[in-house]
């Protein structure tokens, strides 16, 4: 390594990074590791997928998967239109458990197991929530209904 006389300037990195004083012996920084992900954070992340696509994301591996056409805008969870929460099918069921669900009984005839609806299972893959956009069986709930069923459709709303 070549010396430097004093008072000269030097321009080269090179020599700069190779004269330069290290204040402190730092060993590398390590590289951030992310905490993985929990299943609901990939499930959450894997239905935003599925309606950022214009699907729904209880039927979006069916033929009926897209979404209604009158159906409230994804982007903004406030916006008014056709969502699962005014929706006649959303359901909140007790299915033997210390809490209640909310589930889409779409296809149910009141009479059958809830087992044999299509689009509800025991786990949270299958909960409808309300401010998911109507899917294309959307119907709108009755105003006697408890909850999230009572809705009062607005005008032109093309129902």
């Amino acid at each position: 390594m070549p010396d430097l006389p004093r008072g000269d300037v030097v321009d080269d990195p090179a020599v700069l990074a190779v004269n330069t004083p290290v204040l402190f012996d730092m060993a590398p920084a390590a590289p951030r590791v992310l905490p993985a992900l929990t299943a609901g954070q990939r499930r959450l992340r894997r239905q935003l997928a599925v309606l950022a696509a214009g699907k729904h994301p209880l039927t979006y591996r069916s033929w009926r998967s897209r979404l209604h056409p009158h159906a409230a805008p994804v982007q903004d969870r406030a916006a008014p239109g056709r969502r699962c929460g005014n929706c006649r099918f959303r359901r909140v069921l007790n299915l033997g458990h210390a809490r209640s669900f909310p589930k889409c009984v779409f296809g149910w005839d009141g009479k059958a197991r809830l087992d044999a609806v299509p689009r509800i299972s025991r786990g949270e893959a299958t909960d409808c929530r309300s401010w998911w956009p109507g899917c294309a069986d959307h119907e709108y709930g009755d105003a006697a209904l408890p909850d999230a069923m009572r809705w009062v459709p607005e005008p032109g709303d093309g129902r």
